[in-house]
């Protein structure tokens, strides 16, 4: 073989290697899990600051689906008592990816008044079903779920429950 043969053969490879590392990137593996959500009865969201834990919550595992694709990212995720912060962890405790999403149980309406001005409310359902997106993993082990709660300084998360993957 000639050597401009051989580079030539060489540069093709490493245009096909560059080729499949950015588009197996791209196509990473995920999952799309679907959860049922039931909560227990509450008094409705407890006071600023208030440092009482929610009361466990069962969370379901309705359906999972392999896929491949990017994985979703938030560009500025923002804690807020309306929201759920979720953290995938492998069977060692150890973080894998996390993420925060809008509590689905909150629902925001708008209702006319009297005199026809629009007022607002949020209610709390007891129950919901909602879906992620998490990496394909193989280590992944469990789910668990949090709620933000500002103490006046930042926020802590409350552990709201957890949920087991099988593999």
């Amino acid at each position: 073989m000639r050597s401009s043969s051989k580079t030539g053969l060489a540069c093709t490879l490493a245009a096909f290697a560059f080729l499949s590392a950015v588009s197996s990137a791209s196509a990473q593996g995920i999952q799309e899990l679907r959860f049922r959500w039931d909560a227990p009865a509450s008094s409705g969201a407890p006071a600023e600051g208030a440092a009482a834990a929610p009361p466990p919550s069962a969370f379901t595992l309705l359906g999972r689906q392999r896929a491949h694709g990017p994985l979703p990212r938030q560009r500025n995720p923002e804690l807020s008592p309306d929201h759920v912060v979720v953290v995938a962890e492998d069977a060692h405790g150890r973080m894998l990816d996390w993420q925060v999403v809008a509590d689905p149980r909150v629902l925001r309406a708008e209702f006319p008044g009297p005199t026809g001005q629009l007022s607002g409310q949020r209610l709390r359902q007891p129950s919901a079903e909602f879906m992620i997106t998490i990496p394909d993993d193989p280590d992944l082990a469990v789910l668990r779920l949090y709620r933000p709660r500002w103490t006046g300084r930042g926020f802590a998360l409350d552990p709201l429950g957890s949920v087991p993957l099988p593999p």
